[in-house]
């Protein structure tokens, strides 16, 4: 197990797929491997993350009650309701996570919420560029990765791939990694993890049980 991929404090990850490429269930896999406290932003809902070890679910956006379940346990999944789920209000959350908690990590699902017209706002700016120094870390997913900012990608230590269905997708995940193996369509649960500062690309199985 030591040879697979996790995200170590401070650093950060984009991971893109289909709906039904397995995208949910690796997310889940990362970061039960991944060092740290996580909050899981969850506008869609996902039921996913449910079952997590020492998760606790928050519906709505409340800054108390999400205080109290970070002291208490190590994944808590907010799930933002109604107005709540707009990219400018979930900004102003990420900002709020970028300036109140260290040794944190946060899972962005899905990743282009967080994105207004193509463009990141300032709290996701904030915690992918002055994130690092307070050990926050970060982990995004996108079904959609040529809906995401090129800033995201740059800012990422690692971009992990699953099948995806359009074209788009797939070479935007080439353009952003160089690496032709993102232009092909992988088997549902295969994926591929490239480290961008070793510019090293592994393929792997469905994760393991």
């Amino acid at each position: 197990m030591d040879n697979f991929p996790l995200i170590k404090l401070g650093e950060r990850a984009i991971l893109s797929g289909r709906t039904g490429s397995g995208k949910s269930t690796l997310g889940k896999w990362l970061l039960q491997r991944s060092p740290g406290r996580w909050i899981i932003l969850n506008p869609k809902h996902t039921k996913a993350y449910d079952s997590l070890p020492d998760s606790h679910t928050i519906n709505g956006i409340d800054l108390k009650k999400l205080d109290r379940s970070l002291q208490e346990h190590r994944f808590t999944i907010v799930n933002p309701t109604g107005p709540q789920a707009t990219p400018e209000n979930l900004d102003l959350f990420l900002e709020y996570i970028h300036g109140s908690y260290k040794k944190l990590g946060v899972c962005a699902d899905e990743l282009y919420t967080l994105h207004n017209n193509g463009r990141a706002g300032e709290g996701l700016l904030g915690l992918l560029t002055r994130g690092r120094e307070l050990e926050q870390s970060f982990l995004g997913m996108t079904q959609r990765p040529a809906w995401i900012s090129q800033f995201c990608f740059s800012e990422s230590q690692y971009i992990g791939g699953m099948s995806l269905s359009l074209t788009d997708d797939r070479k935007r995940m080439h353009q952003m990694t160089g690496r032709e193996e993102f232009i092909g369509k992988l088997a549902p649960h295969y994926w591929l993890w490239y480290d961008v500062s070793a510019d090293k690309l592994r393929s792997f199985k469905p994760v393991p049980k």
